[in-house]
């Protein structure tokens, strides 16, 4: 974020202390899992942040869910059928689930959520649901979903299931500033305080259904800086660490009571064009030329980006789906590939006609308009910033003019929806097990909504149509190639690599959990571990911690005090230093 250094300084000094003031005084048996991200709301209907669809996986169950292996087992459902020409399924609801509020979980709330989803239009979850035409509910613990194609993600479906005696009192008109603060739902763990910059923490539910988790609680704590991170965590302050690179985990990667998972995100990293062409846009409309994007992409070394901004970390970006879904991830040919080639940017720029006609280095069209793009960056993210001047200097050679701007999460959502008032952007989606949901975000009915880019191609919305329609497993595969290949010639994004993540966990602290199929513990889109996961020697802990008269809350005044003379020496040294970036 955008912070005067030393006050940056004196952050990491509060979060740290604060850290070791959770470690102090909660519960042995609480889980202590260290984030980098915050959510952005706890509302399903307006949010984006993947935090935050981790959360309502705790708090809320859907119908299915998924197993170790990614498999789809029962949840809220205890048993489906779908009929011979799959337009009819029929799920058989649990009789033993109730929400965190006492009462009774049946039929009318998975019909309310589902058409609370599809007319309301808002969220993630709505292309989940969008084509179901009738839900029928014959008794309060069977649901019959009409459909007038056969839906193929159908088992794919995580939305969550909300209770309809809080969400109908919601008046239409408040869908999307209703931020849910106190969520009511039948999940294993119950929210019980969100600290904004600090923490998040739960309780364990335990009257779920499935059976309490083995901990008494969960709490996120939020770090401004990954490395204060990894620190945390080598000294025992945190049970794991989630969101690390390489780079964090140099000086602890040979300790012995510390095991890292490393693995591919089910998500890319993108530089972003902005492709409006309907005359609202605000940026640089040469950017609708797809020979400039194409241009743009050969003279990028995604590779040499990787290894100096991601120590190595990550794979080389080519198409949307990403190389962690390997059933659907289509991998250019030799035809169609565009590596690192300056060469071939610039014979493609001077055959469409750009060159520099005034000899300043920066080419023009033929009326003399330069090839001048905005290039927007997360200021939250020093990796994405230092990959975006690493950029500039590669389209600087193409004789591309790049100006560096840099916002934070907010404000960066505002100019691409508000006014379409950019060229270009890194950050970067991450997808959950269906592979449509990140292919939907590029179709013409996401304008406005996901579609950030502004793209639109009928073809390409016709085939992303019919893939969730086609129940034959090749054949959907085929089409989801299909589209990749239209993206990938079109380029509203540039995918420029599928990071890799390492989540590091205390095993001299926890104990039962095990990494999903994909490699991840924790945001692995199934709550798997977060119920198995123990806490070893709790039981003795919290019989000690009763004999001393220690536990619960954090130690507030331990926490204010710290808090005080921090703020004191912050506001010391901002009067000695001049405004710097730094990273979280």
């Amino acid at each position: 974020m955008k912070r005067v250094l030393s006050f940056f300084i004196c952050i990491v000094m509060l979060t740290g202390l604060y850290s070791a003031a959770v470690s102090c005084d909660t519960p042995a048996n609480m889980l202590k899992i260290g984030v980098a991200e915050e959510p952005d709301s706890l509302s399903p209907l307006i949010t984006y942040e993947r935090s935050s669809f981790e959360i309502f996986m705790l708090i809320y169950d859907s119908l299915i869910t998924f197993d170790e292996n990614m498999q789809p087992v029962p949840s809220l459902a205890e048993s489906w059928e779908v009929n011979q020409d799959s337009l009819q399924w029929t799920f058989k609801l649990r009789r033993d689930v109730k929400w965190s509020d006492g009462e009774s979980f049946t039929s009318k709330d998975v019909k309310f959520t589902f058409e609370l989803m599809k007319n309301s239009g808002l969220g993630l979850y709505t292309d989940l649901v969008k084509d179901i035409d009738v839900i029928e509910t014959p008794d309060d613990y069977t649901v019959v979903f009409k459909t007038e194609k056969p839906k193929a993600n159908m088992l794919q479906n995580i939305t969550p299931i909300l209770p309809e005696h809080i969400w109908k009192t919601i008046e239409e008109d408040q869908y999307e500033v209703f931020d849910n603060q106190n969520p009511i739902g039948t999940g294993a763990f119950i929210l019980k305080e969100w600290k904004k910059n600090e923490y998040i923490s739960f309780v364990s539910n335990k009257e779920y259904f499935k059976g309490a988790p083995k901990v008494d609680g969960l709490i996120y704590i939020i770090y401004a800086n990954r490395d204060t991170m990894a620190q945390s965590i080598k000294l025992g302050e945190i049970d794991a660490a989630l969101g690390l690179y390489k780079s964090n985990t140099k000086t602890i990667e040979n300790d012995k009571s510390i095991t890292a998972f490393n693995f591919s995100e089910n998500g890319f990293t993108e530089l972003a064009f902005n492709c409006r062409a309907d005359g609202t846009s605000k940026g640089n409309p040469l950017i609708l030329d797809k020979r400039i994007r194409q241009a743009i992409e050969y003279s990028i070394d995604k590779q040499k980006i990787l290894d100096m901004v991601y120590d190595g970390e990550g794979e080389y970006g080519t198409t949307l789906i990403p190389v962690s879904q390997k059933k659907f991830h289509y991998n250019p040919d030799a035809t169609e590939f565009r590596g690192y080639s300056p060469d071939k940017a610039k014979k493609l720029l001077e055959s469409a006609d750009y060159k520099d006609r005034d000899g300043d280095g920066i080419r023009e069209d033929a009326k003399g308009k330069k090839l001048s793009f905005r290039l927007l960056l997360r200021s939250e993210n020093t990796m994405e910033v230092k990959a975006g001047q690493m950029i500039k200097g590669y389209l600087k050679d193409a004789g591309i003019e790049t100006e560096l701007e840099t916002l934070d999460d907010g404000a960066l959502n505002d100019r691409i929806f508000s006014s379409a008032d950019y060229d270009m952007f890194i950050w970067g989606w991450g997808g959950d097990v269906d592979p449509g949901t990140l292919l939907r975000v590029l179709t013409t009915n996401q304008i406005d909504n996901l579609n950030d880019a502004f793209y639109s191609n009928p073809e390409y919305d016709r085939l992303v149509e019919e893939q969730a329609s086609n129940m034959n497993f090749e054949e959907r595969v085929t089409m989801l190639y299909d589209a990749q290949r239209i993206l990938y010639e079109d380029l509203p994004y540039m995918i420029l690599f599928y990071e890799k993540e390492r989540q590091l966990i205390r095993n001299d602290r926890i104990q039962g959990i095990r990494p999903t199929v994909n490699g991840a513990v924790f945001y692995a889109d199934t709550p798997y571990n977060y119920l198995q996961a123990s806490i070893i020697g709790a039981e003795d802990a919290a019989k000690t911690e009763e004999k001393e008269g220690k536990g619960g809350e954090p130690n507030l005044i331990v926490y204010f005090s710290v808090a005080v003379v921090v703020v004191f020496i912050a506001i010391t040294l901002i009067k000695k230093k001049k405004k710097s970036k730094e990273e979280w």
